[in-house]
């Protein structure tokens, strides 16, 4: 499955990027993340369970962040592995640009599903991918915005 998204933050690349690279800020934002850890600078560990239709997928996945330009791009890979569910692993590339008032990000990405999350077949999977990355990015902006008012709120220096 290919996907393909942008979209647009009140916030520099660089604050992005620090977000994007921020376990606390993924764990808070990304849709069903019970953990997020990060092992080493490029790779991440954690767990998410999702609802697609009826029932409830958990997994245990590992992220791993390659080709890094920071704070322009980089391309981030995932492995997840559901007890029950089966697996899947995708791949993106992510390019961050500054723009006036904030930033944008797009991203192109690929996923392969197996197992029983297969079997939900791939216009279900496609749906609810979308209305995950969807509700990932709607929650981050809101990080952002968070974030920045802390930044704003701090006494100068």
């Amino acid at each position: 499955m290919e996907f393909v998204g942008d979209y647009r933050f009140n916030a520099s690349a660089l604050e992005v990027w620090q977000a994007l690279n921020d376990p606390a800020v993924l764990k808070a934002t990304i849709p069903g993340c019970e953990t997020m850890t990060r092992v080493t600078p490029t790779h991440y560990a954690g767990h998410v369970s999702y609802k697609v239709s009826v029932i409830t997928l958990a997994f245990d996945g590992k992220i791993t962040l390659s080709e890094l330009e920071p704070p322009t791009s980089y391309r981030i890979s995932v492995e997840a592995h559901g007890k029950f569910a089966g697996t899947a692993a995708g791949t993106a590339k992510v390019r961050l640009v500054d723009i006036p008032d904030g930033s944008h990000i797009h991203y192109e990405a690929s996923t392969e599903i197996g197992g029983r999350l297969a079997t939900l077949g791939s216009k279900l999977m496609q749906g609810t991918a979308t209305r995950y990355a969807d509700k990932f990015f709607v929650r981050f902006a809101e990080a952002m915005a968070a974030r920045s008012k802390e930044i704003d709120s701090l006494p100068p220096a």
